[in-house]
């Protein structure tokens, strides 16, 4: 059994099963990944896939197991060389997944302030769909994610909160919400929405806000991004809702209301493996973003994991 043969099984689950996507993700060739595999499951002396018709349809009990397994393997070497990394110190690297939201708003002073002062480090921002965020750290294809959440969602990951995120209510200057004493979700309602898509963090959140009271929105129009939002509401489609940090540069014409209190709860949170190995250049990014989680605080935080 060799790092490599696992490595392909694992980017196989990746792939959806499929042996050519594999063998493009890991640059080599067909039938080099299906030798590779052949040999993991003879060397092993178990089945690890279910195959019809020569095509890979499943994973066995045992394949899954052994996927878990290995997923923790790899981990575990990538700790190993970052281990070498900081005891030969030789230049470090960085990737942090987010979102379009906090790439363009929450880290841009942040990311400006750490490669200023690291300059020996080399940081990979990959921007990724909100609900994906978590799956790239939890898979090893980033160090950190940074993401809104609500919750923990996997026992595998560790959250360390940050900031509130504060939503805004966006509408033209003359609107009539402008001129009511208390907003309610039932006023909102009445008009027109520019949405956020179901598939950000931020829509799921506030269409929850406005299910749970029974209440269906009209969206004209639904967007991925504030930024786009904001660009509809400036052409008169409606009304919308984005995090503030998105809404301190408005259009002419435009201003805003502040409606946390209307939606749960949400923060801005860093997210790592339990079992990650955590690097010093790692413990400043986080600290860069999030003052209050200091080296001492985000070990104690990876240790109350691991119990």
């Amino acid at each position: 059994m060799t790092l490599i043969q696992l490595r392909m099984f694992r980017e196989l689950a990746r792939q959806s099963l499929s042996i050519s996507a594999t063998a493009a993700a890991l640059n080599t060739s067909q039938p080099g990944v299906s030798r590779q595999l052949q040999q993991l499951e003879q060397d092993l002396g178990a089945a690890l896939l279910i195959r019809r018709r020569n095509r890979i349809v499943a994973l066995t009990e045992a394949g899954r197991s052994v996927l878990k397994a290995a997923e923790q393997a790899l981990v575990n070497v990538e700790a190993i060389r970052a281990i070498a990394v900081d005891a030969t110190g030789a230049p470090a690297h960085i990737t942090v997944a987010t979102s379009h939201l906090h790439a363009r708003y929450s880290l841009l002073s942040p990311i400006g302030r750490f490669v200023r002062s690291h300059p020996q480090v080399r940081l990979h921002v990959v921007q990724a769909a909100p609900e994906a965020i978590l799956d790239l750290v939890e898979a090893g294809e980033a160090e950190i994610g940074v993401s809104t959440e609500t919750a923990p969602e996997s026992s595998d990951l560790v959250l360390l909160p940050a900031d509130t995120i504060q939503r805004s209510l966006v509408l033209p200057r003359d609107h009539p919400l402008t001129r009511s004493k208390r907003l309610t979700l039932e006023s909102i309602a009445r008009y027109p929405l520019v949405a956020y898509s179901f598939q950000a963090r931020g829509g799921q959140i506030m269409d929850g806000a406005f299910r749970a009271r029974g209440l269906t929105i009209d969206a004209v129009v639904s967007a991925m991004d504030a930024d786009v939002v904001i660009a509809y509401i400036a052409a008169g489609l409606g009304i919308g809702i984005v995090p503030s940090m998105a809404a301190a540069d408005l259009p002419k014409g435009l201003t805003v209301i502040d409606v946390t209190r209307l939606f749960p709860e949400s923060r801005l949170t860093l997210s790592l493996r339990r079992d990650a190995y955590l690097r010093a250049p790692m413990a400043d990014f986080i600290r860069t973003v999030a003052p209050a989680w200091t080296p001492d605080a985000i070990h104690g935080a990876l240790e109350r994991s691991r119990r």
